[in-house]
């Protein structure tokens, strides 16, 4: 995710540290690798033979029937496919409505059943932070969802001692427009299985992911587990990007634990219930555009 925050110690990924390894200010280093690098994550699309979020249109096999005299075609219907809610428009004024609450987390985050709260001070902006870049570039798309700053930009972060929350939404100028660039996006992350996020010529955060999986609900959307690598330790956590109306929302949701990925991301829940948590705040933010 490529929302830009000011790091708690001042410290830059990749550049020399600023205490001895071990020491109180290399932990606050590290820790600013991880709430910097949350949302530099891949997507690996499996890409299925019809897309929701297409603009193009469907044509299905002409049938023909056939007569002792002669064989008829049958004309080919059309069938113009296009997302649910394809005409909901959201603006920087209503764009809030598509954002998680506490509540939702709760309900749906099995490690935030507990109690989980904002962590962000609004300050997240789009793009990638300062000094950061992605190897390769032609992944960079992954992170920042659009090549050009959107028509609108939010993002937010919510955490407890054991998962980590981030949810972005961009708004595009219209409907089609946004379906363009989900088409773009998923073919780009379909290139992109693993990539790298840091400072020029460091190692940064090494970024692999397994095969997505598309979402079932009522938005076109897809959902990958992965892992992000920093300085040898791992994190599992799990992606998603949701398209609604004229707006792409992309999330992640990570663990709090540098312990087994595989391990740690089945504590996480099912990548379908999450994919269902950020669907159903969707419908809620279109039905409330009245």
């Amino acid at each position: 995710m490529a929302g830009s925050e000011p790091y708690a110690d001042g410290n830059v990924p990749g550049g020399e540290p600023t205490a001895p390894a071990g020491s109180p200010g290399a932990r606050r280093r590290r820790r600013g690798w991880w709430w910097l690098l949350v949302g530099a994550v891949a997507l690996v699309v499996v890409l299925l033979v019809v897309r929701p979020w297409s603009t193009d249109d469907a044509t299905s096999p002409t049938p023909t029937t056939s007569t002792s005299a002669a064989s008829t075609s049958t004309p080919t219907p059309t069938v113009s496919v296009v997302p649910p809610a394809d005409d909901a428009m959201f603006d920087a004024t209503t764009l809030d409505g598509l954002f998680l609450t506490v509540g939702d987390l709760e309900a749906g985050l099995p490690l935030a059943a507990d109690g989980i709260e904002r962590t962000d001070d609004g300050t997240i902006t789009w793009g990638l932070p300062d000094g950061l870049a992605v190897s390769p570039p032609g992944c960079a798309l992954t992170e920042t969802v659009v090549a050009q700053p959107p028509a609108a930009f939010g993002a937010r972060r919510w955490a407890n001692d054991a998962v980590e929350v981030t949810q972005e939404v961009t708004v595009l100028p219209d409907p089609a427009t946004a379906r363009q660039a989900f088409a773009e996006l998923v073919t780009t992350v379909d290139a992109c299985p693993e990539y790298s996020v840091g400072a020029p010529d460091t190692d940064g955060a090494g970024v692999g992911a397994d095969a997505a999986i598309e979402g079932q609900g009522v938005y076109p959307s897809i959902v990958q587990p992965l892992t992000m690598v920093v300085e040898g330790d791992g994190r599992a956590m799990y992606r998603g990007y949701v398209l609604v109306g004229n707006t792409i929302v992309s999330w992640s949701v990570a663990t709090q634990s540098d312990d087994d990925p595989q391990q740690e991301l089945d504590t996480l829940g099912e990548p379908e219930s999450l994919d269902t948590m950020v669907q159903q705040r969707a419908q809620k933010a279109v039905l409330g555009l009245g």
